[in-house]
């Protein structure tokens, strides 16, 4: 359907030139045998260098820019088109443009494009979003005049993604280089840049604030912007084996490992498209291999090729789908194109989550980082085949992975590194309302050992006074830590919505997460939910009720329910969301009780999206009554994938803090 609709749209453009594009693997040759005209440029969007404008000899010159009467840009995944639209900025404007997604991965919505909002569509005559196979997709959208193609593609992509673009990397970027594209995908504001320089102006302002060259590395020439600074990388093939074996290799690499880290060298993963989402429990699948099968690196199960990896490292959303029935991946070091390249094909499969074990790490794969160096040898095979095991495996993986190689983190890296600030991460306001004084302590003490976030807390005391003893010592001891907290006091009539929303209209975060005083929460849950926010794109993000310490019988039960997926349903105690979203569906609603269930319902009836990502770093309380949620013991003790008598939490919530205010020699881990 893909090459027909090709087909077509060039015998209907008339006499117009037409573009046709193409990124990711094996998609040059289906652009073979088409009706071009020798004026029809092809191009590799994949491997087009930023900075080098797209010259079409054929196009009309219009007030806006060069003008075709069709772009068409065929890519092989999402993760392929992400990165391509980054160098789309240098197509021409265009009356018809074509966009064909070969293959996407099941949990991805359709490419509904959205109008961009200076009603640049206004004249907008005909839009088509056909499925092509089982996972394709092909949009086409006719204008009476040329439109910004780069708007075109971006709005395809938005539509992937739901409503919500999610937060935005600093510094803004010009480019330069053949692999510029694989440092920032997905950025159609990225300027290209000449080598030298300098940075382009609109109006009186540079287009960027950071240019990054990525190149040889010989003979660039010197930087002649005084105002914008550049940072230099080396393309993926510098470090390739077959260059490394000369004289000339040896050199660019200790060039390289003299300026800048081994971590902060390798180009990013694109997190918003190689990211855990679709991650299953597969603990009794095969086993596969990443290894070499002839002249390139691919993820082996047994003698079937699942994966090809690209020559660059590049792992795609659709070779995670690919690898998701595997139980694990082994790593062997000897099948890469070269040092940059396996390095980022191992960091990718972590960043989706794809459980790896690997002997002992070489030394040349030095940019993986040491924690996820250490994550691929902490564990064996054997691991693998315990369902909980092989989860916290896969989450320890994922996190290691997109903090450190995330294009978020490498380009705060950057900007550091050039001396350009950035703005701050967002703060988290948690809201904490609480009915019970003798539970103020106990909840402080999981929110104080949170790390990776910036945070405050706004204790909402809903009918007592802070003046209560155990309240004040609570209060006090958890101040003393240096962490900012608002303490309201309630009236105890207040109906229970009513007291969130004052709760939340005392935050200054731009993020709110909801805190419930008697369950347990691991030192990186709220690190967690801000990552899968980033990844997800979601509106609200939380947990699910996974874990669950049935107090009365004292048994933890693990539920096991599917994770890293868009849901309807996340656990009350676990929400994060941003201030905006609150208010666009009207805060919490003024009752006494589901007032959390009432919101995910809002959030979805406004558009909104809800993703739910692992939940081994909470677990649920549930005590004899006075729950909102009404299913009584007996349904956990029969719905569940594992039960422990005691309390018995996941690794991965690291144990339990003693209560704030209490003495030390007072805690007695009552709760265990």
């Amino acid at each position: 359907m893909i090459i027909t609709a090709l087909r077509h749209a060039l015998r209907a453009r008339g006499s117009e030139t037409a573009v046709l594009c193409h990124t990711g693997a094996d998609t040059r040759p289906l652009l073979s045998g088409l009706p071009l005209r020798p004026d029809d440029p092809i191009l590799d969007l994949g491997s087009h260098p930023l900075g080098r404008p797209v010259e079409v000899p054929g196009a009309r010159p219009g007030d806006e820019g060069a003008e075709v009467g069709l772009v068409a840009v065929l890519a092989a995944t999402t993760t392929d088109l992400h990165r391509a639209l980054t160098a789309s900025a240098h197509l021409p404007r265009a009356a018809h443009v074509l966009v064909a997604l070969i293959a996407t991965p099941g949990h991805q919505e359709p490419p509904l494009p959205a109008s961009p909002g200076l009603g640049q569509w206004r004249d907008l005559q005909e839009m088509r979003v056909r499925r092509v196979d089982r996972r394709g997709w092909l949009c086409e959208l006719f204008f009476p005049n040329g439109v910004d193609t780069a708007e075109v593609l971006d709005a395809v992509l938005h539509g992937t993604r739901g409503r919500r673009r999610g937060p935005a990397v600093a510094p803004s970027a010009v480019l330069h280089g053949s692999e510029a594209s694989l440092w920032r995908p997905g950025d159609p504001r990225a300027h290209g840049v000449e080598a030298g320089g300098p940075v382009p102006l609109r109006r009186v302002t540079p287009v960027g604030d950071l240019a990054l060259r990525v190149g040889e590395g010989a003979d660039r020439p010197r930087w002649a912007d005084p105002v914008v600074p550049v940072v230099d990388r080396v393309t993926t093939d510098t470090d390739s084996w077959e260059r490394l074996a000369g004289a000339e290799g040896r050199t660019r690499a200790r060039i390289v490992s003299r300026t800048v880290g081994p971590v902060e060298a390798i180009a990013p993963v694109d997190e918003l498209t190689v990211n855990p989402v679709g991650f299953t429990k597969a603990e009794r699948g095969p086993l596969g291999d990443l290894t070499v099968h002839g002249d390139r690196a691919v993820v082996r199960e047994g003698d079937k090729d699942l994966v090809a990896v690209a020559p660059d490292g590049t792992v795609t959303d659709v070779d995670l789908s690919r690898v998701r029935h595997l139980r694990g991946v082994r790593v062997d070091w000897s099948g890469h194109t070269g040092p940059a390249a396996a390095v980022r094909a191992v960091a990718s499969l972590a960043a989706g989550g794809v459980p790896l074990v690997s002997g002992s790490v070489p030394t040349w794969a030095a940019g993986l980082g040491r924690p996820l160096a250490d994550l691929l040898t902490g564990v064996d095979e054997a691991d693998l085949a315990d369902r909980l095991k092989r989860e916290e495996h896969s989450v320890r993986l994922r996190r290691a992975a997109l903090r450190h190689h995330g294009r978020r983190s490498r380009w705060r890296a950057l900007a550091a590194e050039a001396g350009v600030p950035v703005p701050p991460e967002p703060l988290i306001s948690v809201v904490l309302c609480t009915r019970r004084p003798e539970m103020v302590g106990f909840a402080l003490a999981q929110i104080a050992r949170q790390r990776g976030v910036d945070l405050e807390v706004v204790l909402t005391l809903h009918g007592f006074s802070a003046s209560l003893p155990e309240v004040a010592a609570a209060i006090a001891s958890f101040t003393a830590l240096g962490l900012p907290l608002v303490v309201h006091e309630a009236d105890a009539d207040q109906v229970f919505g009513s007291v969130l929303n004052d709760s939340v209209a005392r935050t200054s975060g731009s993020l709110v997460a909801k805190w419930d005083d008697d369950d347990w929460y691991g030192p990186d849950h709220l690190a967690d939910l801000v990552l899968a926010r980033t990844y997800s794109g979601a509106e609200l993000v939380g947990t699910g009720q996974d874990f669950v310490h049935l107090q009365e019988v004292d048994v933890t039960v693990w539920r096991g329910r599917g994770s890293e997926i868009a849901t309807r349903f996340v656990a009350g105690g676990t929400l994060l969301t941003d201030r905006v979203v609150l208010e666009e569906t009207g805060g919490f609603r003024p009752l006494p009780r589901a007032v959390d269930t009432q919101l995910l319902i809002a959030v979805a009836r406004s558009g909104g999206r809800i993703h739910r990502t692992h939940g081994l770093g909470y677990v649920l309380r549930r005590t004899g009554g006075g729950h909102t949620w009404s299913e009584d013991m007996a349904y956990f003790l029969h719905d569940h994938a594992r039960q422990w008598f005691g309390w018995r939490p996941s690794s991965l919530l690291e144990g339990e803090p003693p209560p704030l205010g209490r003495p030390t020699t007072e805690y007695t881990g009552e709760h265990r």
